[in-house]
């Protein structure tokens, strides 16, 4: 039996507890109740489970070195999603503390840091937001803790965050006026100043200007205390200034990272940055190169092996061994594993090396290989197409020419003379055949022979040879070049007739009957031995040779027309594109010489007259100079060279007549009228053959065609732009919007790409307008007279308007925040029915629709607003 003041205890202990628990009195026990069990019930374990998925994050991301590194790291897509079930526990600890444990008064409102952990549990949900890139809910949480908290040092940590979140989302121009204020706050905590700087320069990053990145980083790094983040600034800090071209500077930089002993992946690009800076002394450099060798050596370097044979190259390279950098090179290309970029880095290398040494045949492959494996958004990669579409062009005019002087001279042979050389010829093939088998076999032995016998399909391998290669078929690298395209396409098929209908007779076969062979498979099997046997036989017969001979007096004319073609065009890619004069005359002499009146001849003259010119051959220039004038005055090229002055104002008054059939042509290109653009590209062909404005006028007839003829009619004629054209700007034009269409082709004929939207109820909705940029100049007015609807019709909303950007060619103006659909879809119809506010900006750029905050941040993140605005119609919203 308890007594009578036991449960007097009882009764006081459980008031007390009552009164302690409830949110409506702001008394010391409430207050004391509530920031303890905020504190250690909730704030603690969340901010725990914030930390956890914080780690989780910079353990698995992966940066891309080969750009310089953002100032923050954030997740991506996929890496966001790993790190949900932390964030979510955060949030959720986070969101039931304040919930619970805030003390409001008599209106229901927060009493600001009555309990003070509640103010770090807003600013948690909001981190754990950011992090799962909620970044619109995020910054809700941080606008209310800068406005409840303006008394505490959190006010400013949520600024902070608040200016980061806008500058991920690349609205700038809000984080600007945050950034603005901590700057010129006083009362920013020290603490938070290192976070301050960061952010700044964080912004000056996103806005391009480099120079006062490096200003704000360097003030970063000096209030910074924990190294890592110290190391990753400092590697920021070099990569710019190696940018800049301050390699000294650049060096030293990656020391000090190297001095914060900071994590593996960027110890070792430091190190590697290092290497192919090599700026420092004899000794040191030597050091940097004995730590390469030893960096090679641990199996934790296994797939970096291919960065550090790069750098060895690079630094083989400034020692100008370039024997040893090709050597290193292609060790770096064999150690590749998962690193394509890399990979196709040290291809690139190999083939610029072989580019400057006018081995033009093996670049071309090199940049074959280049391009398998180059990522699509590399800087500079149109520039390294074009230089390996050229030299495709040169490889073909000199494997023509390889051709034509092959077959053109064993025309010339007795039959007495031809079959023996062709005895030869196929003795050799068989010899060459043989050694080949041999060296697989041997390779086959092996597995890191393998690896490097799979290099020998790459440039640059050794390839059985025959005796001086005269006989163009069986030239060693036509037949690799043949083999390597045969099995991407075919794989490795048995060498017979009707090699495919057979393999899959074999399969069918094989499929039907198990694994027991049968009457059928016996036959097909025998009969593709046979067929072997007669294939290799028909191989080595000499009427193969013979039937590409040429016999009769049309032939050989053609093989010669062929060979003029040859020579020119390869003369003209010399000088045009490889900017190669001494290859170029050579080619060009040897056309005069093999065939002194060809139909090129008058221009042969005119650019052997200029490039001896800039080369300073006065005797040779004036010599072709003298051809010109004195054998054909007439011609353009004659007067080119007597009167220039004359010759250039003829070209203007053509340029004039030229150009105002241009305007007439894209004018009529904008009325709709096709056929008269057609019609006028084809009179400019005409009039003004190779005139500068050619490949203007072949866009626009190419996009006409696309109107009167259809889509398939469009890409062909867009693909001739860029064949014809591929040094003229329009190339780039006309290519944008062959990937354009075909990218839409496949987006509309695949489904499973389209992004998935939710009807599911939602606690926040926004208004948007989407808004193309060629309309910027208009944004200014649209935003006055929304923010003037908003203050005299919505005011009790407290509506916030913000602009960025949601991808490269439209703008997004969002107005947040409304509680309930019906609130949102109220505003949308108020401003749709509100003619003026767009009344300046032309039809169909712009588009507004209201969105929930779940299917916001899916629009977001994929950077389309189109497919949403489909689902909005279609769901009648």
């Amino acid at each position: 039996m308890l007594r009578r003041g036991s449960y007097t205890g009882i009764i006081a202990i459980i008031s007390l507890l009552w009164a302690g628990c409830t949110t409506q009195k702001n008394t010391f026990l409430t207050r004391s109740y509530h920031n303890t069990t905020a504190h250690f019930n909730g704030y603690f374990w969340g901010n725990l489970s914030y930390e956890e998925g914080l780690q989780k994050l910079n353990d698995n991301h992966k940066e891309d070195y080969a750009s310089i590194l953002p100032v923050f790291v954030y997740a991506d897509d996929k890496e966001a999603q790993t790190i949900y079930p932390e964030m979510d526990r955060a949030i959720k600890k986070a969101t039931t503390m304040i919930e619970k444990h805030t003390i409001t008064n008599k209106q229901k409102r927060e009493i600001p840091d009555a309990v003070k952990y509640i103010k770090y549990c807003y600013l948690l949900l909001a981190k754990a937001r950011i992090y799962k890139n909620e970044y619109l809910t995020g910054i809700e949480a941080l606008d209310y803790a800068a406005k409840e908290y303006r008394k505490t040092g959190v006010k400013f940590e949520a600024i902070m965050w608040e200016a980061r979140a806008y500058n991920q989302i690349g609205a700038v121009s809000k984080s600007e006026e945050l950034i603005d204020l901590l700057k010129s706050s006083l009362q920013t905590p020290k603490n938070l100043l290192a976070g301050v700087y960061a952010t700044t320069a964080d912004y000056y990053m996103r806005t391009g200007q480099y120079n006062d990145v490096q200003k704000w980083l360097k003030k970063a790094v000096e209030a910074e205390k924990k190294k890592p983040v110290r190391a990753r600034y400092y590697f920021i800090l070099a990569q710019l200034s190696e940018e800049a071209g301050g390699k000294r500077t650049a060096f030293d930089l990656y020391s000090k990272v190297l001095k914060m002993h900071p994590p593996y992946d960027l110890e070792f690009e430091a190190n590697i940055k290092r290497a192919l800076l090599f700026m420092g002394d004899d000794k040191e450099n030597q050091n940097i190169k004995n730590l390469l060798f030893k960096m090679l050596k641990p199996t934790r370097n296994i797939d970096n092996r291919d960065q550090i044979y790069y750098a060895l190259a690079q630094i083989s390279a400034k020692e100008h061994d370039t024997a040893q950098a090709i050597t290193y090179l292609k060790k770096s290309v064999r150690s590749s594993t998962t690193n394509t970029r890399q990979k196709a880095i040290s291809f690139l290398a190999i083939a610029d090396i072989k580019f400057q040494r006018t081995e033009y045949v093996a670049a071309k492959k090199y940049y074959d290989s280049t391009l398998l494996s180059l990522p699509k958004n590399y800087l500079g990669r149109d520039s390294i197409v074009q230089k390996k579409q050229n030299l495709e062009r040169l490889v073909k005019c000199l494997d023509k020419i390889a051709l034509e002087d092959s077959v053109l001279r064993l025309s010339k042979m007795s039959p007495k003379d031809l079959d023996k050389y062709l005895d030869k010829v196929i003795e050799d093939q068989k010899n060459a055949e043989t050694q080949k088998k041999k060296q697989d076999a041997l390779a086959a032995e092996n597995q890191a022979a393998t690896a490097a016998a799979g290099s020998s399909a790459s440039p640059g391998s050794s390839a059985p040879a025959i005796n001086n290669g005269s006989w163009y078929f069986y030239n060693p690298s036509q037949i690799q070049m043949g083999t390597n395209e045969f099995i991407q396409k075919w794989g490795n098929r048995v060498l017979e007739d009707n090699w495919r209908r057979s393999k899959k007779l074999m399969e069918s076969s094989q499929s039907t009957s198990g694994n027991e062979p049968t009457a059928a498979t016996d036959s097909v099997k025998s009969k593709i031995s046979n067929t072997k046997k007669d294939s290799l036989k028909n191989k080595y017969s000499k009427n193969n040779y013979l039937k590409n001979i040429p016999k009769t007096e049309g032939q050989i004319t053609a093989a010669n027309d062929s060979l003029i073609e040859a020579y020119y065009n390869a003369g003209n890619i010399y000088r045009e594109y490889l900017r190669n004069n001494n290859r170029a005359a050579t080619d060009f002499e040897e056309l005069l010489v093999r065939y002194p009146d060809n139909k090129y001849k008058l221009s042969v003259y005119y650019q052997l007259y200029r490039i001896y010119s800039e080369t300073g051959n006065s005797e040779r220039m004036n010599y072709f100079k003298n051809i010109l004038l004195t054998k054909y005055p007439n011609t353009e090229y004659a007067q080119l060279i007597a009167n220039p002055e004359k010759y250039r104002q003829n070209l203007k008054a053509n340029f004039e007549e030229m150009n105002r059939l241009y305007s007439a042509t894209l004018e009529s290109y904008l009325a709709s009228k096709y056929l008269e653009v057609m019609h006028n590209c084809v009179l400019a062909d005409s009039l003004y053959p190779k005139n500068p404005l050619t490949p203007k006028f072949a866009y626009l007839e190419a996009a006409a065609t696309g109107y009167t003829q259809g889509l398939d009619a469009y890409k062909n004629a867009l693909t001739k732009v860029i064949i014809l054209y591929p040094t003229d700007s329009i190339k780039f034009l006309a290519q944008s919007t062959l990937d354009y269409l075909n990218k839409k082709h496949t987006t509309q004929a695949s489904t499973d790409t389209t992004v998935k939207y939710s009807m599911d109820p939602d606690s926040l909705f926004y208004w948007v307008a989407i808004i193309d940029n060629k309309e910027a100049n208009n944004m200014n007015g649209l935003k006055n007279t929304l923010s003037n609807t908003n203050s005299q019709t919505y005011s009790q909303d407290h509506l916030s308007m913000d602009n960025m950007l949601i991808n490269p060619g439209q703008q997004m103006i969002l107005m947040r925040q409304f509680k309930t659909a019906e609130a949102a879809r109220n505003y949308y119809g108020f401003l749709n029915n509100d003619a003026s506010l767009f009344k300046l900006f032309s039809p169909n750029s712009y588009h507004t629709f209201y969105i929930s905050a779940k299917n916001f941040h899916i629009m977001f993140n994929h950077r389309k607003a189109d497919e949403y605005e489909q689902f909005f119609k279609d769901k009648g919203l």
